[in-house]
């Protein structure tokens, strides 16, 4: 099975490593591949000719994952962006594929990385700095999870690599190291409505 993920940003940025990442996991005899289209206005425009492309390369399933945040002076909600969407892919002549699938993340995808706190801890921590940061029981409510993160990062000072990053956070480095992280279960995260239905579009029957 080839499974296509359609989201927003750039070649190796945190986006497609860590929904790449996240979906081996979860259908690990699949081949995934992301293909990140720049902002999420961007990802809108081209969705459907994206998608209509991986399905006639041999892809057997997509997902078209985007953040609700931040709004780029659209109007609010998840309910905006699926109709844009939508019409982008009716365009293409691919909105009622059945194994296409469309998962909006509340409200940013750095949600997914503040959910469990045992993943957080780790990466937080070093041997003369142990770090204990709770679970975000409700990370998909957090007003601005980016935000968040890096005030955890500032706090701790926490360094990557041969050279200290001084405790800001950057999302190549950081992301996947936190993802890596997460129990096998997935722990808090696999709570999320979004990391749910992100499961469940790559295993459901199509």
């Amino acid at each position: 099975m080839k499974i296509g993920i359609i989201c927003e940003g750039r070649l190796g940025g945190e986006d497609a490593q860590l929904f790449e990442y996240f979906a081996k996991r979860i259908a690990p005899r699949a081949a995934v591949k992301a293909f990140p289209q720049g902002t999420k206005p961007e990802l809108i425009d081209k969705a459907g000719d994206v998608a209509a492309s991986l399905f006639e390369t041999g892809y057997t399933r997509v997902l078209i994952l985007w953040d609700i945040m931040p709004r780029w002076g659209r109007p609010d909600g998840e309910e905006q962006d699926t109709q844009d969407i939508q019409a982008s892919l009716a365009s293409a002549g691919v909105a009622v594929h059945p194994c296409l699938f469309l998962i909006a993340i509340h409200k940013e995808l750095e949600a997914w990385l503040l959910a469990d706190g045992t993943a957080l801890s780790a990466v937080l921590s070093r041997p003369a700095h142990p770090v204990v940061i709770p679970h975000t029981k409700n990370a998909d409510t957090e007003t601005n999870p980016k935000k968040r993160l890096e005030r955890l990062f500032e706090q701790h000072n926490v360094p990557f690599g041969p050279q200290p990053m001084q405790g800001a956070y950057q999302p190549k480095l950081a992301a996947i190291r936190i993802a890596e992280k997460i129990p096998a279960n997935f722990g808090q995260l696999g709570k999320l409505d979004s990391f749910k239905k992100f499961g469940r579009s790559l295993t459901k029957a199509c």
